[in-house]
């Protein structure tokens, strides 16, 4: 059978089963390559369904969405990526706090802070505090350590928002420029014996 003519309700358990068959496949590059073939997928539906997601909220759509979660189908589709209720955003909520938490030391070794704004949707919104307020390797900390946090920690987290620094921009604590010596005119004459 087609799957445009496949049922509902048949389609996730073939799909489980034709990764099974893929996975057991003899040639390990088949094997690899239907696993990241997977991946991929599940990383651009996460994506876009997300992406939906926030703009139907931006819309006020909230009963709507609400529908949607209720829904045997579309529900199911929003729970497998951690979209759309209250109990998904709370263990998302939980998530994200064990993940600042961790890397929480690291930025209080440079006398800096996150606090989480908010969690909607796989996308957190991040006010960084103390000297992450305007430091201008905020963006490599988040990328270097908050990023990895979270994904070890939310497996829906999809990105970081950053709020507007209140602070001037300034380098990362400890980024010392080396100073520079400029020679003007004639080079300084080596002292004897040096060569």
């Amino acid at each position: 059978m087609s799957a445009e003519r496949l049922p509902f309700d048949d389609i996730l358990p073939r799909i489980a089963e034709l990764a099974e068959a893929l996975s057991a496949h003899s040639d390990p590059a088949v094997v690899a390559a239907s696993g990241e073939l997977l991946d991929w997928i599940d990383a651009f539906h996460m994506q876009g369904i997300g992406m939906l997601v926030e703009m139907i909220r931006e819309w006020r759509g909230e009963i709507f969405l609400d529908t949607v979660a209720a829904h045997p189908v579309t529900g199911l589709l929003l729970n497998a990526y951690g979209l759309g209720t209250q109990a998904d955003l709370s263990a998302a909520q939980r998530a994200v706090q064990a993940a600042v938490a961790e890397v929480r030391p690291y930025l209080a070794g440079h006398q800096g802070d996150m606090e989480v704004v908010s969690v909607l949707d796989g996308v957190v919104r991040l006010k960084p505090h103390g000297t992450c307020d305007g430091c201008t390797g905020v963006t490599d900390t988040l990328t270097d350590h908050v990023e990895v946090s979270m994904r070890t920690h939310w497996v829906d987290f999809r990105r970081i928002e950053i709020d507007d620094p209140t602070q001037a921009t300034h380098p990362p604590p400890g980024a010392v420029s080396a100073p520079v010596t400029v020679h003007i005119g004639r080079k300084p004459k080596a002292p004897e014996g040096a060569s």
